[in-house]
């Protein structure tokens, strides 16, 4: 995790009122709007990966266009009710490797066009 960046948590985040008077910093999240079961299905789908053989962050190599097209697959079995895997389970999951790996590749791009730029 080291690296991530987490908005809006700093001393300076904008002051917000409650409704009963109480205040915070406001935030940029809401955690509490989650489903519970999703995030779940996710850390059971990389535990499954893990019992299966996959090394740690395997997926991290995979191109988020792999990760796209998988996530379809399992999202189209889940629709057909197919019951030979946890299909939902590895839709939600290839859709969180595929957020990751995309944003990924675009930072790279971004970085490597901003050298260019640069003449470097």
């Amino acid at each position: 995790m080291k690296g991530l960046k987490v908005e809006g948590v700093t001393p300076d985040a904008r002051v917000v009122t409650n409704a009963n008077g109480g205040q915070q910093s406001d935030t940029a999240y809401a955690f509490h709007l989650v489903d519970w079961d999703a995030f779940l299905a996710v850390a059971k789908r990389l535990k499954y990966g893990l019992e299966r053989g996959y090394e740690r962050d395997n997926w991290k190599k995979i191109p988020a266009e792999e990760h796209f097209n998988h996530m379809l697959i399992h999202a189209i079995a889940a629709m057909a009710e197919d019951p030979t895997d946890d299909h939902l389970g590895a839709m939600m999951c290839r859709a969180m490797m595929f957020y990751s790996t995309l944003k990924q590749e675009q930072e790279r791009r971004n970085y490597e066009k901003s050298l260019e730029k640069l003449g470097i």
